[in-house]
């Protein structure tokens, strides 16, 4: 890996996902999924143009935080976008030559700094989906959910 943290430099990959999620998933029926094609292709350009100045696991995580919050926002199913991205990290993780079960937990942390900031049983919701789909990574999502809140002060 060619990371070098001496001159790493941080691109707001969060802001451009919930941009572009917010802006163009409004009102489409499968925006879930669509969601998690949108983090793939700005992670995978994102991986591939930063590797040298941003380690890619800002990448990630920024930008599955900015995708889920764009899906906030536009008041999207949450559940089901958090289980179409994490899907998709395995492929991903193969074309960008990286760790599939790291490329997740980037993934969920990023997922998990939106997540604590929701409404209700929104939490809860989201890491039922997440064990309900993807077997083992419901405990790894409520660690990350703990941390995130800690980081947070809350």
């Amino acid at each position: 890996m060619l990371y070098n943290p001496a001159v790493a430099e941080e691109y707001d990959f969060k802001k451009l996902a919930q941009e572009i999620v917010s802006a163009r998933l409004k009102d489409i029926a499968a925006a879930p999924d669509a969601a998690a094609e949108i983090a793939c292709q700005i992670i995978v350009s994102g991986v591939q143009s930063t590797r040298q100045r941003q380690d890619p696991r800002l990448t990630v995580m920024n930008t599955c935080r900015g995708v889920m919050s764009g899906m906030m926002l536009i008041d999207q199913d949450l559940g089901a976008a958090a289980v179409a991205i994490l899907k998709s990290m395995a492929n991903l993780a193969q074309e960008l030559h990286l760790d599939p079960a790291q490329t997740m937990t980037w993934a969920m942390e990023g997922i998990a700094s939106v997540v604590i900031l929701g409404a209700g049983d929104l939490q809860l919701r989201v890491t039922e989906a997440i064990d309900e789909n993807i077997m083992g990574a419901g405990a790894v999502f409520v660690e990350l959910c703990a941390q995130a809140k800690a980081e947070r002060g809350s």
